[in-house]
């Protein structure tokens, strides 16, 4: 599979969660063409906030006990940047890349960790995921814009707000 074609599934199941009326937010990790975990957000539904989608994909993860190097192959693919807590947990689980469509401009944790990673854990032995942005933008932009219109207003609105794109950006 390509790396758009696995996004894609990414974002059929962030598609998936917006119909739960959940935040349409999604994440796959793949070793190859394999898909070894998945999940999307699901705030709504468990009246919690810390059930973010790649948290909770990792959390498969690290139940099907793979080796190091096992982990190192793998792929996180999320419609999101991810925010600090989960590229906190893909990197305690040595997740080898990770690939995702959005900014977070006021969440997300990325561009901050690629910025200040290397001058800070020069003794670690975790590693910072190789990082690619941009991938289906305009499709995840779409899902955010169809949360904004279903739900209109709303502190989650008003956060939505900070990720989507200005029409014509994308």
């Amino acid at each position: 599979m390509t790396i758009n074609e696995k996004m894609k599934l990414v974002i059929d199941l962030a598609e998936h969660a917006l119909e739960k009326n959940e935040l349409p937010i999604a994440c796959m990790i793949f070793l190859g063409d394999a898909i070894i975990a998945q999940s999307h957000t699901s705030e709504s539904e468990d009246k919690r906030l810390l059930v973010h989608a790649e948290l909770k994909a990792l959390m498969k993860l690290d139940q099907k006990r793979y080796s190091y190097h096992e982990k190192m192959q793998m792929e996180l693919y999320t419609n999101l940047e991810p925010c600090m807590m989960c590229l906190g947990a893909s990197i305690s689980s040595f997740v080898g890349k990770i690939y995702y469509s959005l900014d977070a401009p006021s969440d997300g944790a990325a561009k901050w960790a690629e910025k200040t990673w290397k001058e800070n854990h020069t003794e670690s032995s975790f590693h910072l995921p190789a990082m690619v942005s941009g991938i289906l933008e305009a499709e995840s932009n779409a899902l955010f814009e169809r949360y904004i219109d279903i739900h209109k207003e709303g502190p989650l609105v008003d956060w939505v707000k900070t990720i989507t794109l200005p029409h014509g950006a994308h």
